[in-house]
């Protein structure tokens, strides 16, 4: 965890090292869901993220978040690589305390709020249909 919004995913993530191409067989589905269990988010090795939520708000709100935490640790990995250091790491302690707030299913809701705010007012609802 290098950044607060990556500390939303803290202990909440899973990763599924499997990669058999496009998910078409009812196993490869169950394997993921299986790896993912109680966790919000998944990093689906050689595929992308998966993202769950009690809303959807709250499941859209985690993938954008997810997304942008990984390009900042892309970027930060590289950084701090190319001059010989390693990233700054948060301290577990920092991240379980940071998670409390901002890593539950009612903070993914009111994050994603704003959004859907701006799509129903650009889209006057027709997203939804």
């Amino acid at each position: 965890m290098i950044t607060q919004d990556a500390c939303s995913f803290y202990n909440d993530l899973a990763l599924y090292e499997s990669f058999n191409g496009i998910v078409l067989a009812e196993k490869e589905g169950n394997d993921i869901a299986a790896c993912l269990g109680n966790k919000k988010a998944a990093l689906l090795q050689n595929h992308g993220l998966l993202t769950v939520g009690g809303s959807i708000e709250a499941a859209v709100f985690w993938f954008i978040s997810l997304e942008k935490c990984c390009q900042a640790q892309l970027m930060a990995d590289a950084a701090a690589g190319g001059r010989g250091h390693e990233t700054v790491k948060i301290h577990d302690d920092d991240a379980a305390f940071t998670y409390k707030t901002i890593g539950s299913p009612m903070a993914g809701y009111f994050s994603a709020k704003p959004l859907f705010d701006v799509l129903e007012k650009e889209c006057g609802g027709e997203y939804m249909q």
